[in-house]
Order: structure tokens, then sequence, then C-alpha cells
């Protein structure tokens, strides 16, 4: 079975500023959600709650039907994996060397690496298409193979969750749809829940099944793209006058601002 994430009336807040306020949401199992709205509306801070990286001020988030928060961290961690914005890591270091600390959770003082942790690194790289360059130092990557080096290992982590904050940051167009299209396949092979937070909306319609709408630290919509994606929400949203056509390759919402 899936594992099954929700939250229930999260609020958030640093300090006194609110960031979040009484979300509420369920991530549909096996299919992939995206997270959508203006820069400051808490798209991020939402995927670290979810990831257990954040702790909500109030509300919860629920694993299973149970608060994430009460339990144990490994066990969390054999069913989320979550890959930060911007992630880094130290110089020096290789793909193969990263994608193995996905194994990690796997892993106890007693039995700190077997063959079953090897053929799961090994499948990771494959399915990036980076098994050809897995000694080569991350900092030769470029941005699109860094990314795919991140996913791989996320993927190592094995786990039936992941959490993309905004995997196409910094990519150009085509390396933004060759990551998407990846996650796509990943998410098809495996039966992955996937939740990524996304700046592009035609994207977002194009390679997501689900989106949410954030807008004012609160979820303002959310449904498949063909709901979500209309001219009266995009202007709720982001306070944007738009055309929404359909794609004619795909038949999906397509945006076009005025």
């Amino acid at each position: 079975m899936t594992a099954h994430l929700t939250c229930e009336n999260l609020c958030l807040s640093y300090g006194k500023t609110p960031v979040l306020t009484d979300v509420n949401l369920d991530l549909v199992p096996g299919q992939i959600t995206a997270i959508v709205g203006p820069n400051g509306c808490g798209k991020s801070s939402l995927l670290r709650c979810l990831s257990r990286v954040q702790s909500p001020t109030k509300g919860q988030v629920l694993l299973d039907g149970e608060p994430i928060h009460k339990q144990n961290t490994k066990q969390v961690a054999r069913k989320i994996a979550f890959m930060p914005q911007s992630a880094t890591a130290p110089t020096g270091m290789r793909i193969m060397d990263l994608v193995l600390r996905g194994r990690t959770p796997h892993q106890s003082p007693l039995q700190q690496w077997t063959s079953e942790d090897q053929r799961i690194v090994e499948r990771a790289l494959d399915q990036v298409g980076l098994t050809h360059r897995a000694h080569e130092l991350l900092e030769d990557l470029s941005g699109g193979q860094l990314q795919r080096a991140w996913i791989a290992m996320v993927l190592a982590q094995d786990t039936e969750i992941l959490l993309l904050d905004e995997p196409t940051t910094f990519l150009d167009l085509a390396h933004q749809q060759d990551i998407l299209k990846l996650v796509r396949e990943l998410q098809a092979d495996r039966g992955l829940t996937v939740a990524m937070v996304l700046h592009d909306i035609n994207l977002a319609s194009r390679f997501t099944d689900n989106i949410i709408a954030l807008r004012d630290q609160n979820v303002l919509c959310s449904g498949v793209p063909q709901d979500v994606i209309t001219e009266p929400n995009i202007q709720d949203i982001y306070g944007l006058a738009c055309s929404v056509i359909a794609d004619p390759h795909h038949g999906l919402p397509h945006i076009i601002l005025k």
C-alpha cells in the first residue's frame, strides 16, 4: 500500500509573521501534485512541514493517519524523501558518494551495507542516466545533470513519497522539461506519490495530475489542472490577466498572458 500524506489545520509562523494558516491538503497516493503560487505564499515552507524538516506552529501533518512528528525518524525517512531547493554538497564529492547517502535510513550499526543497498543505488543511477558518470565529481556536472544526481539520491532512499522543492530551478527550458519527464517516468515506473513546488504553470499543467494553488498563506484552490488553471483563478492567484487555451499537442490548459 502506498504511504498517505495529509495535513490538518496546519499553521506556521516565523516569529510573529504568519507563513501558513489553517492549511488542509491530501496528497493523492500514486499521483504527481504541483504546489504553485506567488513568491512568499508559503510553498517551500509547506513542503518542509510535509517532510518533517519544519515543525508547524499549530495543526499537524499525518503520515498514514498518524502524526508525523510522533513517528520514528528513521521510519519516516523510509517513507518520505525530500529534495530541498538549491541543495548543496561538499566540494570534492562524487556522484556515487551522494547517491549512497540515500541509503542511510536503511542502515544500522549492525548492518551498514548490503547487496540490496548496492542494487538500489545502481538502479537509481541507471534510472537517471548517470551510471557511466558515477565516479565523477558533482562540480563537474551541468545544472541538469546535477539535478539528476540529487534525484538519484532521493530515489536510492527507496521511499513511496517524493517531495521536490523547485526541481527545475536555474534550468533552461529544455532541461526543465527533461527533469519533469524524468519525474513522470519514475512516478509511473514505481507508483510513487510526488509533490513538487513549481513556478511554471504551463509545465505544472503538462506534467502533474493535480495542482494545489496557495495564496496569502492558504490553499486558494486545488484539483486537476483543468479545474485549477482557469482565467479567474490565475487572476486570483497571481493578479494577472490571461487567456487559457487548450494546448494543441496535449489538450491541457495553457496560459497566455495578456
